[in-house]
């Protein structure tokens, strides 16, 4: 798994956590008055500060405007693919501040329809409302904006003839919805107000009568701009989002969604005895555009933000969750923190910005192995994906601990109970972590790369001891490792525990082995060393010389049995996890994901390659056949709330969103399983068998994307202009030279064929003739594939008669085959993914 956290919702958008009180959803719309109030001639006129702060308190404390409320019907608006329609009810907009005007209420009855353009999101939006299109009505609405949608409004109601009223109870009644939805949207807005090139940005909160509260965004900040959504309450209480549709406006920018990226990190953290952090992230970040004040920093909500400076140390303007108390700051946090400077920037201009903050995000799993939980925002950083910079991490922490961190030690010192170290990159990261434990250490090769393994003394002990407790506990598993058996062991086996150091020099030599496997195909290893340090619970990951492997991937065979691990979940601990995060040096820390969207290829490929590796370790088992099976029965099986197969819950391209949807338990068998899959079949369509080379056209895409994308972003479409490079003309089936079918079918769209074959076979002088029908189903009329076809007869080997490329539910075929065929076997070597009869 690699940096999942960095995908979450927190970055998504900031007006998309907003929604009404359930108070507020429960109240009846305000009744439409009867009568005519009397038309109030002007309201209060109220300046706009200039300093940050206080004209954030000025858009919170905005309120519906009592003298400018209107009897609207059929009034109409267009937000890009959304239509509003107010059919009849009130309207009031907010108070202006400055001239301006921010917002509107209505309550009444309105309808908004939309239909994303884009295909994908249309089946996504069907998997949360039954239909590929937004077709709500709705009782109310809160709008907020700083797009022009004010101005257009009132020329409709001039159009109209429709004159301001004064209804003070309508107002009133808004009041307690504001103080709940007001303080993100005013970040928002401020974020406009203050830039010399504002991107605009509309919201509509709508209160529907089919779903309830949804959120309608159209926010030129977002890549995405356009976002259909709405908060869910899970079980036991907590909020989630769903994310019904997210996509490109008709008229989006070329440029960049994010401002600013990183240049360059300098990083002092002290650990406390108790495990508290106090650190501060000095970054050198860069102008993408000119105009803004505002830098979107990401920071663990685990860490309350203490004071922000500029390069001369003069103090900014920031906010970091305003609407709390500075101890729910620390209790419940923010993954983001927006930094204001004095003046806008130019457009290239580079500027140091200094990040102080305390809080705790390390915590004791407990046998002196230590958990730092949030892996990717433990220091500032701009709200971005595949940045690379250099960085360089200072660390003070209590003596009893070993550290080990990304990048070279550079500084190493005794600091009387404490130790002090530092580690600089000696190539661009896109991200940095550390590890902290009392450790014993293997070195498991001294030469190039150097390859250093840190896991806790009791390895083995410290999961026995929890299965004696009183009460079975529930080993925190992930749904890629297979479910964990919880159990009660009566007494602790007699048998001594395994030398830890063996252990480590086992997994050392196999690491390295998996270096010099990889190396073949992606080319050298990238960074100077890797260093291995053990994470309780069942998730690895891996960052630029440095992986964090699950407890269970240091435990012998007879260890994961007594633990009551199942067999399957012994084998992806043992053959797939520590060999996908070593893959991840290179896809991931050598080349990142350009956007949640491109998350697939770097945990596709990492899964593969790891399974690959697998193959060459125990030949005759067939592993990477193993897996595929595995794989593929995961995807066809039936998702729990859908109702579908597991597959059909999103595409690749989905990314984290599979984690946000109706069956969230996809994501894993789509990004890792089907995007494996993916891999595996580029590979076998790039194979040349007759060649004494057969992977060298495979071997050329890998290393021609990690050199022409060495520390950048890699993007799907990049990847795919890779795959054409070094096609095959058997890949051109729609003869315009590029693979579109192949990544319209198995990237961007869902569906797994499913075959049967019909056939006979007549003798023509000395051969047999065999036609029949290929019958395809599972997928749409248009899906083409090359499915290959064996002849089998009894006590032979299979024959192959060639491939069937489909052109729909049936396809017709002739084969001439040398002997009578008793079976037709459809692809029998899992080369495509699919179900056969």
């Amino acid at each position: 798994m690699l940096r999942f956290a960095r995908y979450s919702l927190a970055g998504v958008s900031l007006a998309a956590a907003v929604c009404m009180p359930a108070s507020a959803q429960t109240q009846a719309p305000p009744q439409l008055p009867q009568g005519k109030p009397p038309v109030v001639q002007a309201s209060p006129v109220r300046p706009a500060p200039t300093e940050p702060r206080a004209l954030y308190q000025a858009l919170n404390a905005l309120r519906p405007d009592s003298y400018r409320v209107y009897n609207v019907k059929s009034l109409t608006l267009r937000r890009d693919v959304v239509n509003f329609t107010f059919e009849e009810g009130k309207l009031a907009f907010l108070q202006s501040l400055g001239g301006r005007i921010t917002g509107l209420v209505f309550a009444g009855r309105g309808h908004a329809i939309a239909i994303p353009h884009d295909p994908g999101e249309r089946r996504s939006l069907a998997q949360f409302t039954g239909v590929p299109i937004l077709d709500q009505s709705f009782s109310r609405a809160y709008l907020r904006f700083d797009d022009g949608t004010s101005e257009e409004i009132a020329g409709e109601l001039a159009r109209a003839g429709d004159t301001a009223t004064t209804d003070t109870n309508f107002a009133e009644n808004w009041d307690p919805i504001f103080a709940n939805t007001n303080p993100w949207h005013s970040l928002r807005i401020i974020e406009d107000w203050l830039s010399t090139a504002p991107r605009p940005y509309f919201y509509a909160g709508i209160l529907t009568d089919a779903e309830g509260m949804v959120d309608l965004v159209v926010d030129q900040r977002r890549d995405e701009q356009v976002l259909f959504g709405q908060p869910r309450r899970m079980p036991g209480g907590a909020m989630a989002y769903d994310i019904w549709a997210s996509f490109r406006a008709l008229d989006s920018p070329q440029a960049p969604a994010d401002a600013f990226v990183p240049v360059d990190y300098k990083i002092e953290t002290k650990i406390a005895d108790d495990l508290s952090l106090d650190g501060t992230t000095f970054m050198d970040v860069k102008a993408l555009r000119g105009g803004d004040r505002v830098v979107p920093l990401e920071l663990s909500r685990r860490l309350a933000v203490e004071n922000v400076k500029d390069g001369n140390g003069t103090p900014l303007v920031y906010f970091q969750n305003e609407d709390l108390s500075k101890r729910q700051i620390q209790r419940r946090g923010n993954d983001t923190v927006l930094v204001v400077l004095p003046t806008p920037v130019q457009e290239g201009q580079e500027l140091r910005l200094e990040i102080s903050y305390h809080g705790s995000v390390i915590s004791d799993a407990g046998n002196g192995v230590e958990y730092v939980g949030e892996h990717e925002t433990w220091y500032a950083h701009p709200a971005g994906l595949g940045d690379f910079a250099s960085f360089s991490l200072s660390f003070r922490w209590p003596k009893r601990f070993t550290l080990v961190a990304t990048g070279k030690e550079v500084e190493s010192h005794d600091d009387g109970d404490f130790e002090s170290g530092r580690w600089v990159s000696d190539v661009p990261f896109a991200v940095a972590g550390f590890n902290l434990g009392e450790y014993q250490s293997e070195i498991a090769n001294a030469s190039q790369p150097r390859i250093e393994l840190y896991a806790n003394h009791e390895i083995e002990s410290a999961i026995l001891a929890h299965l004696q407790q009183e009460h079975p506990v529930v080993i925190p598993s992930r749904p890629e490792l297979g479910p964990f058996r919880t159990g009660q062991l009566d007494s602790v086996p007699s048998t001594p525990p395994p030398d830890p150091a063996a252990i480590l020099k086992n997994l050392g030599g196999q690491i390295l082995d998996a270096i010099h496997f990889y190396e073949n195909l992606n080319g050298p290893f990238p960074f100077g060393s890797l260093k291995v340090s053990q994470i309780p619970g069942t998730v690895g990951q891996g960052w630029p010389g440095l992986v964090y492997l699950s407890t269970f991937a240091f435990l012998p065979a007879q260890a994961d049995q007594r633990a009551g691990i199942t067999e399957q979940s012994q084998e992806m601990a043992r053959e797939i996890m520590p060999f996908h995060e070593v893959a991840h040096q290179w896809w991931g820390n050598l080349t990142a994901a350009a956007t949640y969207r491109d998350v697939w290829i770097q945990e596709g490929m990492a899964n593969y390659l790891a399974m690959l590796y697998a193959d060459t370790r125990k030949p005759p088992a067939r592993r990477l056949n193993t897996w595929l099976e595995r794989y593929r029965a995961a995807l066809v099986a039936k998702a729990p709330q859908s109702g579908g197969s597991v597959e059909t819950t999103g595409p690749l391209t989905l990314g984290y969103r599979l984690a946000l949807s109706n069956d969230p338990g996809a994501y894993n068998p789509v990004i890792y399983g089907k995007g494996a899959w993916v891999m595996h079949m580029i590979r076998e369509m790039l194979r040349e068998p007759a060649t004494s080379d057969p992977d060298a056209r495979f071997r050329r895409l890998l290393q021609s994307i990690l050199t022409e994308y060495r520390f950048k972003p890699l993007s799907t479409a990049d990847f795919q202009r890779a795959v054409e490079e070094q096609m095959t003309p058997s890949m051109d089936l729609e003869g315009d030279h590029t693979v579109n079918w192949f990544f319209n079918e198995w990237v961007k769209n869902t569906g797994i064929p499913e075959y049967k074959i019909q056939f006979e076979a007549k003798l023509h002088r000395h051969e047999f003739v065999v036609t029949g029908t290929l019958r395809q189903a599972g997928v749409d009329d248009l899906f083409t594939a090359s499915v290959p076809v064996y002849a089998e007869r009894s006590g032979r080997k299979p024959e192959r008669l060639g491939v069937v490329v489909t052109t729909g539910p049936e396809t017709k075929f002739r084969f001439v085959s040398g002997f009578r065929p008793t079976r037709l076997a459809l692809d029998p070597d899992l080369t495509l993914l699919c179900t056969t009869d």
